[in-house]
């Protein structure tokens, strides 16, 4: 049976080699991009195939563009079977959003977790639904300081990148506990260190360090999908839920990452900022 499937992040890298491999398997796609013309040109190049398409343009750093995406796709597509969380971004310098909310914790925490719970209803709808949230190893080696989530104290581009990697696995570990008695199951993963265009919306140093390191050290962007491609569509993981994968396997992430509490604080610390600073009001469990 076709299955109808979200990938955010879906013009470059990961995502958008995620896209051509469902569109190939025939599933019906949601694809949501930043960039309007990208977005157009990878829509084009998957209808000519054959492939169910539908795009969103929209910019996943701001809650509240994210939140009234989450609304439109719900309205127009009541039954989702996999939502692929996968964009995000490297900030080497502290900046905003144009909401002021600082950008790592708002495009690659906040995006997961407003357009997962906004969109739960579609999900739950499909039964066997599945949430795959994209994290990375770079979550080893650091804790969550909740004093400082966003950076506001003292900023380092790359911690705070780990924190909101660690923060990926926090959201699925919860998650997967308060949806245990669903058929809605939540993972996340590790790609590997891919060559993509991450990183190149910095300047300077960053930039041309992330770009030597991926000419060198960097996978194919299609073996970085795989694990993603894995968790979306493969049957032997089914009724796997709340587990970290990489290279298509079960591994233990960090020893912090199994804090509950922390886990649980992050969650109400995100619910409270949403609530007071948007009044955010999700379709809920």
């Amino acid at each position: 049976m076709k299955k109808t499937i979200v990938v955010t992040g879906a013009t470059d890298g990961i995502g958008r080699v995620c896209a051509h491999s469902f569109a190939k398997g025939q599933e019906e796609l949601i694809l949501v991009g930043r960039n309007p013309d990208k977005l157009a040109a990878l829509v084009y190049s998957l209808q000519v195939t054959g492939a169910t398409v539908h795009s969103y343009v929209a910019d996943l750093s701001s809650a509240k563009e994210t939140f009234l995406l989450s609304e439109t796709i719900r309205k127009n597509h009541p039954k989702i079977d996999v939502l692929l969380n996968n964009a995000g971004a490297y900030f080497d310098q502290h900046t905003l959003t144009k909401e002021g909310i600082e950008s790592t914790f708002a495009l690659n925490h906040l995006n997961y977790f407003i357009l997962t719970l906004g969109l739960l209803p579609s999900l739950k709808k499909a039964g066997e639904a599945r949430i795959v949230n994209v994290a990375s190893r770079a979550h080893m080696g650091v804790s969550l300081d909740f004093n400082d989530l966003l950076g506001e104290k003292e900023y380092s581009g790359w911690k705070q990148y780990q924190r909101s990697k660690l923060m990926n696995i926090y959201f699925t570990y919860e998650l997967a506990e308060r949806l245990n008695q669903t058929k809605i199951t939540v993972n996340c993963l590790h790609p590997g260190f891919v060559k993509t265009r991450f990183g190149q919306n910095n300047d300077g140093l960053a930039k041309f360090l992330l770009t030597f390191a991926q000419n060198v050290f960097a996978i194919s962007e299609e073996k970085g999908a795989e694990t993603s491609i894995f968790l979306s569509t493969d049957p032997s993981v089914t009724s796997v839920s709340g587990k970290y994968f990489v290279k298509k396997k079960i591994e233990k992430s960090s020893e912090p990452s199994y804090d509950v509490a922390a886990g649980r604080n992050l969650w109400s610390y995100t619910e409270d900022l949403l609530k007071h600073k948007f009044s955010f009001k999700f379709p809920g469990f």
